[in-house]
């Protein structure tokens, strides 16, 4: 019964490392590829992104709230790429003004033509917000878009509730709680485990030792079992008092008094004679 919870125990701490691992990939894929020249996310082409708040929010089918875990269409060509009204894109921007960049999807609600620079001006905005998000009136202004400022294109795939837990894992607490401290109790579960392995090779190795020399040795049975318990004993750190010691062989075989050496048989043998 112990070797089979045994069994089970590492099977479930192996799927869990590889489970681990895999999370550990993608945290690290996610983190490396949103620097890369202020793009997003980038696997395989999909750009994971949680969700901060609920701009979003409403009652549209692509509408998402805060928490899910959007999957966009990364643009690969920003400068060709072209838009429309309705579409929903990521860029990168200071919403709260504390300096730090973060990805906002928003819809495109309105397209307008930039005369000057013969381009296209896209103006963008949440579905849960009143106002356009570069009208002066918001707390945060943000600029006219042009195409070469969208990093990736919403399509309607999103994961409720998953968004959350990416973003506590891209924290250091959360990368450390969740990927790198169990990676650390599994490796030291792992050295336990070999040198438990270790020490029940070198006990058996040895406990074959004593059998091959009992065998030389030519001990009864009985002796054998008694020699077998003092070597457990000694692996145990305990000793077997001298009477309870097997005797070896020539031990017993001294033990017999010889015939040629016992006075008595001979005094009867002579008495017997005369």
């Amino acid at each position: 019964m112990k070797n089979i919870l045994a069994k089970i125990l590492h099977i479930v701490v192996d799927v869990l490392v590889i489970a681990i691992l895999i999370i550990s990939v993608f945290i690290l894929t996610v983190a490396l590829t949103a620097r890369n020249s202020e793009g997003v996310p980038n696997v395989f082409g999909k750009a994971p992104i949680g969700v901060l708040s609920d701009s979003m929010k409403g009652d549209k089918p692509d509408d998402f709230n805060k928490g899910d875990l959007i999957i966009c269409d990364v643009v690969n060509d920003r400068v060709s790429a072209k838009y429309k009204e309705g579409d929903i894109v990521t860029f990168a921007a200071d919403p709260d003004g504390n300096g730090e960049r973060d990805y906002v999807t928003h819809r495109i609600y309105k397209v307008k033509k930039d005369k000057k620079a013969d381009s296209l001006i896209y103006l963008t905005k949440g579905d849960n917000n009143d106002t356009y998000d570069q009208d002066p009136k918001n707390a945060s202004v943000f600029p006219e878009f042009t195409n070469t400022d969208f990093l990736a294109v919403y399509h309607g795939t999103k994961i409720n509730g998953l968004g959350g837990v990416l973003n506590y894992l891209q924290t250091p607490s959360g990368f450390f709680l969740v990927i790198l401290l169990p990676m650390i109790i599994f490796f030291l579960y792992q050295a336990v485990r070999v040198i438990i392995n270790a020490m029940a090779y070198s006990k058996e190795k040895g406990m074959l030792k004593a059998q091959e020399a009992m065998e030389k040795a030519g001990l009864t049975e009985e002796q054998k079992k008694k020699a077998i318990e003092e070597y457990l004993a000694a692996q145990n750190g305990r000793t077997i008092p001298d009477a309870e010691k097997p005797e070896t062989a020539e031990e017993s075989n001294d033990a017999v008094p010889d015939e040629d050496e016992n006075p008595e048989a001979e005094e009867k043998a002579e008495d017997f004679e005369s």
